[in-house]
């Protein structure tokens, strides 16, 4: 089924019932996209560990809309989903600077004959 497996932007929740908790698993990662996902179950501890298995950038738990309305979290795609680093959290503003190296010698720069004469030897 084509909507199991596109990005399909809502408002839209597919559910399609499986035999075991692998399975649900394994068929929500038979995708090429990963960028955000929802796992409802009756105890938090179980959609956590459902939750992690998921590849995915964002997992809401018990609520199928988390993942669009939490933004101070870094959430980062996942395959072929997103446009690079997260947009949420502290990273999304460091998204914006651009890093710069600048490099010091500290110590006398060895001789060019001084390394001639060691291979040399």
């Amino acid at each position: 089924m084509l909507v199991m497996r596109e990005e399909t932007f809502g408002p839209l929740i597919a559910v399609m019932p499986t035999g075991s908790r692998r399975e649900a698993i394994e068929r929500a990662n038979d995708s090429d996209y990963g960028l955000s996902g929802a796992v409802f179950s009756g105890s938090a501890a179980e959609a956590e560990a459902i939750a992690v298995q998921l590849e995915v950038g964002a997992v809401s738990i018990n609520d199928a809309g988390l993942t669009t309305l939490v933004n101070d979290v870094e959430k980062h795609s996942f395959k072929c989903s997103g446009m690079g680093d997260s947009r949420m959290g502290d990273s999304g503003m460091r998204r914006f600077l651009r890093k710069r190296a600048l490099l010091l010698q500290t110590v006398p720069a060895a001789s060019i004959d001084g390394l001639r004469e060691n291979q040399a030897d």
